[in-house]
């Protein structure tokens, strides 16, 4: 029995589904199927089944999955306590953003710790909210700032922001108009999206689909800055966060209207590895970062669409 294994095994337990969990991993289904396939011939018994309502345990996969998840939170601490044995040196957090956040925050959290936490050193790494996810899970981050974290999911998280998503678009075009976009007219549209992993995306068509409203996706793009040069281009329209798109408002190379009745939300937590506590200088930071938040909240009067969950 492996560590991938198991980590494979608790995803898909929790996502539901194999094709859904290979999305989240980043693996191909039927690599993702032999391995659990592999687990379950190693025990000699069956762990998963596929049902109409998707992948759910037997009883032998639930007895696994709780005693998986105490087993994969252990591994996680101890890799935390031997990376700080041996050394007296500061031990850089790593600090996950999405790109939304590295625009807003990563120049005023590097500029705030040296003043408030000169002994603390973080590296950040940006990546999407379900790729930060993934990597607190194996143990990769000490703390990441995510959206939209499944309410089943067990990473211990906090509740900062509650976050607007806007309508973009390329100036000039059909639906470059004054004033905020009423929500069924989303469905006029053609978009730039990222894969079904992501959650920005999950949030869109979760909310049209209680509103019995399609959504349109002909372009299918991982990285935020191709998403923005294929709206500019007017190959498409997107929902994006302000923070993605401030410089490009700025440039005035795209367009932005607040979507009404109802607005898309997301809401940004602090997230960690479950059954781990904070460390003194983890918190230190967490602390620095909502005192930015709340001066973000201030200074930038374009995200007056925020409401702090705090």
């Amino acid at each position: 029995m492996r560590m991938r294994q198991l980590e494979y095994f608790v995803r898909v337990c929790e996502a539901g589904s194999l094709t859904k969990a290979a999305e989240l991993l980043g693996v191909a289904q039927p690599a993702l199927g032999l391995q659990i396939k592999s687990l379950e011939d190693e025990l000699g018994m069956q762990l998963l089944v596929r049902t109409p309502r998707g992948t759910v345990t037997t009883d032998a996969g639930e007895i696994l999955l709780e005693d998986a998840r105490v087993i994969l939170n252990r591994v996680r601490e101890l890799r935390r306590k031997l990376r700080d044995v041996g050394t007296a040196a500061k031990r850089s957090i790593m600090l996950g953003m999405t790109p939304s956040l590295t625009n807003l925050l990563t120049s005023r959290l590097l500029g705030a710790l040296p003043k408030e936490a000169p002994h603390v050193k973080v590296q950040i790494l940006e990546e999407f909210s379900h790729s930060l996810i993934e990597r607190v899970d194996r143990g990769q981050l000490d703390l990441a700032l995510a959206y939209s974290i499944p309410a089943d999911h067990p990473l211990a998280r906090e509740p900062l922001l509650r976050e607007a998503l806007f309508f973009v678009c390329c100036p000039g075009s059909e639906f470059d108009r004054p004033g905020p976009l009423p929500f069924r007219d989303l469905a006029m549209a053609e978009y730039v999206m990222p894969g079904e992993g992501d959650l920005v995306r999950q949030r869109v068509e979760e909310t049209l689909h209680r509103n019995s409203l399609p959504l349109n996706i002909i372009y299918q793009v991982q990285s935020s800055q191709a998403m923005k040069d294929v709206i500019a281009r007017g190959m498409a329209c997107g929902v994006l966060p302000y923070g993605t798109i401030a410089k490009e408002l700025a440039a005035k190379s795209l367009v932005a209207r607040p979507i009404i009745d109802p607005p898309i939300v997301r809401e940004l937590f602090v997230v960690w590895p479950s059954g781990r506590t904070l460390t003194k200088d983890e918190r230190r930071v967490l602390t620095i970062i909502k005192g930015l938040l709340r001066s973000l909240l201030i200074e930038i009067p374009e995200l007056a669409e925020w409401h702090s969950a705090a």
